[in-house]
């Protein structure tokens, strides 16, 4: 896991570099916390905007010395539940269900609805522990740090998605 501290005093100053740094380093492990929980490509980076733009407003009261990456995917992971939570309220036409009244413009390649099919058999914790180990390259270790859950159930959880994914094929 990388140490942000220097970035992170150079972000309290404003300093752009440093938030690039910072956002480069980390978009992948908070867009693969959103997305795993609303299930949503736009939304998700709807979310992550709100997520950078709270760690921006926050970052003073982050702990130098702590774990950063942990702390910016509890602030991304807190606002995906908190959207999907609002979801639940609210009733929603799917329009992209109805392909005669609004044809696709976007068509969807092979690989992607595959990989989707595959994320879709997960559940949410099975998918979070996934997509951080696979797409972030994080340790287990890290992952449970950030997941605030024991290695053993980390490890258990990528271990029934590899599974579960396999028996897709």
């Amino acid at each position: 896991m990388a140490n942000y501290d220097q970035y992170i005093e150079a972000l309290k100053q404003k300093d752009e570099a440093a938030f690039e740094f910072i956002y480069n380093e980390t978009k992948t492990a908070v867009y693969a916390m959103i997305v795993s929980i609303v299930k949503d490509k736009e939304t998700s980076k709807d979310l992550m905007q709100d997520t950078y733009i709270t760690m921006l407003e926050k970052i003073n009261q982050y702990e130098l010395g702590k774990n950063f990456l942990g702390w910016l995917i509890t602030i991304a992971r807190n606002k995906a539940i908190d959207h999907y939570r609002r979801e639940q309220h609210e009733i929603r036409v799917d329009i992209t269900s109805e392909e005669m009244i609004f044809p696709s413009v976007n068509p969807t390649g092979e690989r992607n609805s595959v990989v989707e099919g595959m994320l879709k058999c997960l559940t949410e914790t099975e998918r979070s522990v996934f997509l951080l180990h696979i797409m972030q390259n994080l340790t287990h270790r890290e992952i449970s740090q950030i997941l605030k859950m024991p290695l053993g159930t980390t490890l258990w959880h990528y271990n029934k998605a590899i599974n579960k994914i396999k028996k897709l094929k």
